[in-house]
């Protein structure tokens, strides 16, 4: 799924970022390579970062 229809970053770019070891918007970009354009997808960036925040908490 695409989060970001601007740089065409999917779901699992994201994650894969997160993992990497961003923890906000601005790393997930800068780890996939890209800068953000209009803003729209950050919710979701955010919103991805706090349920992999959670998982690591449960385990």
């Amino acid at each position: 799924m695409y989060i970001c229809s601007c740089r065409a970053l999917t779901d699992k770019d994201v994650n894969n970022a997160i993992r990497e070891g961003a923890s906000r918007p601005s790393a997930v970009y800068k780890t996939c390579g890209s800068k953000p354009e209009c803003g729209r997808c950050v919710k979701a960036i955010v919103n991805l970062i706090k349920e992999h925040s959670q998982k690591a908490c449960q385990t």
